[in-house]
């Protein structure tokens, strides 16, 4: 069964990284006014796409603050009680070739059951 969970960072981690985020956009304007005094095409055009990319951080990072639903979806796969397949494929090998030994099941049904579980989906 496909379960999706939503994960996102914890308030105070996110709180952390946004003041982190907000240092590096004070520390990217300072920098960008000596690339300015300087004249420097390359170094204005990189802080350009430093800023865009601080940008989608500080965004990423206020709607994970203000966002009651998380940012990332994951999907999982579980085995619940209600599921067919019951315990995994190993278990049921397993427990046959006890059943066997302990002599509750009849060599035939052995080979019987044993057949129907490597026909299952491991």
């Amino acid at each position: 069964m496909l379960q999706k969970t939503t994960v996102r960072p914890t308030k105070p981690v996110t709180v952390m990284a946004l003041i982190a985020a907000l240092g590096m956009l004070l520390f990217g304007i300072f920098f960008l006014t000596l690339l300015i005094k300087e004249q420097s095409g390359p170094g204005i055009g990189f802080m350009v796409l430093w800023f865009l990319v601080l940008g989608v951080i500080i965004a990423y990072y206020i709607y994970n603050l203000t966002s009651r639903k998380g940012v990332v979806e994951i999907e999982t796969r579980s085995q619940t009680p209600a599921d067919e397949s019951g315990p995994d494929f190993d278990a049921k090998l397993r427990k046959l070739e006890l059943l066997k030994k302990d002599g509750l099941v009849t060599d035939e049904e052995y080979k019987e059951k044993r057949a129907e579980i490597l026909k299952q989906n491991w």
